[in-house]
């Protein structure tokens, strides 16, 4: 179809092409711009919308296109509704790589509502993401793509697959991307979303445990947006401090990445070759050799020619070891624990939850004690601990780590501490260089930032550690 005239629309310049073609026009009747969705009636496609639109032509909802009017354009048929917003989530996206926990939630409740008002009316979306929904010139949010103003986004179309995918969409708008799936199958949430947050869209994709509909989540992101609008003016999310302190690390990790594949590389080439004898030896350090291999060190210049090669066994590499015990630590109360029954929630496969100390009023414990921490228990035999890899979603918090070559021991025993680490984000893998020990303390010395929902504390979603046998 070509740009041409109504009699009560002007229809001007196309704005998509595809089953169903937008066009922008004019209302002459009302002197305002609209949008003009076109499409051939006599295809499947062109039926289901057509049935759509006359439906739901009565349907209001402020995050749904609004349609105007339906009309008949010789062999074509026309749905009009507002005008389209210039921008969509996924060109902000772009731009500021993510959104605020309050923005989000309040689209959030907007998208939510409009899929309560589509499903209720016996329709559905078929799934939501940031290039379907434009974002007005106030703020306000709207659904452009599917009912009632073209055909569904995914087939079949379930209001469980709408839940599931506002919940991938809140995800996205918060860190960026969409929640990663692991290797069986179970959504993996960004550290950097706030726990509530985290719980609440976990419940929209998991399908076992999804919220009963629309309305549902809703009123959930209802409740949780009061509690961020309680927080005092000013205060920031642990969200853009996690994110921001992400992409300062991922540039030197990514130097370091091509650092080592030019190493790799000029390991491989001078291999070939059977030159330069001084740089194999430095990259035979970097490669990993199996317990059974030899190495052969020979030096075709340096040595003497009546110097036999040396042969030599590398000690035993580095590995998983299992932890035994995960003890909460707290000398300064009378129980000396803290939130015990927490401590399942480490290394359970979720990383939106995991034990936790107490709430603060500071980070520094309310000046209540000089610490709290998780004893962790590797046997009865002391070991070589290579290093320990600690997860958190905490941002800025510090720690200690202590090593006991018994687990009997309580805090002053202890000895000074062997490392330690300041204004910490994210997972963290500590060098231990061989430490030999049958515990490890991870003492928590700071707390970190002020959480959105007030107060200080940290949580400890994962601990893992490496090492080797003490002897052989």
């Amino acid at each position: 179809m070509a740009a041409g005239d109504h009699q009560r629309y002007r229809i001007d310049d196309r704005v998509s092409t595809g089953p169903v073609e937008s066009w922008s026009g004019l209302d002459r009747t009302l002197d305002r711009p609209v949008t003009i969705r076109v499409l051939d009636p006599s295809t499947e496609i062109g039926k289901r919308v057509q049935l759509q639109a006359r439906s739901l032509t009565r349907l209001e909802h402020p995050a749904l296109l609004h349609v105007l009017d339906t009309v008949d354009l010789e062999d074509r048929f026309g749905v009009v509704t507002e005008l389209l917003p210039e921008e969509t989530l996924e060109d902000r996206l772009s731009r500021q790589s993510y959104f605020s926990s309050q923005e989000t939630i309040t689209i959030g409740i907007q998208l939510g509502e409009a899929l309560a008002t589509l499903h209720n009316a016996g329709f559905a979306l078929g799934g939501l993401q940031a290039k379907d929904v434009g974002q007005r010139k106030d703020g306000t949010v709207v659904i452009v793509e599917g009912p009632p103003t073209s055909d569904a986004i995914g087939i079949p179309a379930r209001p469980s697959d709408d839940i599931g995918a506002l919940g991938e969409l809140l995800h996205c708008l918060l860190v960026g991307s969409r929640p990663q799936i692991d290797h069986q199958g179970r959504y993996e949430l960004h550290p950097a979303i706030p726990a509530p947050l985290g719980q609440l869209i976990r419940r929209s994709v998991d399908r076992d445990s999804q919220w009963s509909d629309a309305t549902a989540l809703v009123l959930s992101l209802r409740s949780l947006q009061q509690d961020f609008d309680r927080l005092p003016y000013g205060v920031e999310t642990t969200q853009s401090d996690y994110l921001r302190a992400e992409r300062t690390w991922l540039a030197p990790v990514a130097i370091i990445s091509v650092l080592a594949g030019l190493v790799i590389i000029t390991g491989l080439f001078v291999t070939r070759t059977e030159t330069a004898p001084s740089l194999v030896g430095g990259v035979s350090e970097v490669v990993r050799l199996e317990p059974e291999q030899t190495i052969l060190m020979d030096s075709y210049s340096d040595s003497p020619a009546d110097v036999a090669p040396v042969t030599s066994r590398p000690s035993s590499p580095s590995s998983p070891l299992q932890i035994i015990s995960i003890v909460d630590f707290d000398p300064a109360s009378d129980n000396r624990e803290e939130n015990p029954e927490k401590r399942e929630l480490i290394n359970n496969g979720d990383s939106s939850n995991g034990w936790y100390t107490e709430r603060y009023t500071t980070s520094d414990f309310g000046k209540l004690k000089e610490g709290v921490g998780l004893i962790i228990g590797l046997g009865a035999a002391p070991q070589h601990i290579d290093w320990l890899r600690i997860s958190s979603p905490t941002i800025d918090w510090s720690f200690e780590i202590f090593a006991s070559q018994d687990t009997t021991g309580v805090f002053q025993s202890w000895g000074e501490a062997i490392t330690h680490r300041d204004d910490i984000s994210g997972t963290i893998t500590v060098p231990l260089d061989g430490t030999p020990a049958a515990a490890l303390l991870l003492w928590i010395t700071d707390l970190g930032k002020r959480l959105p929902a007030g107060g200080h504390r940290v949580t400890i979603s994962e601990l893992k550690v490496s090492g080797r046998p003490l002897f052989g």
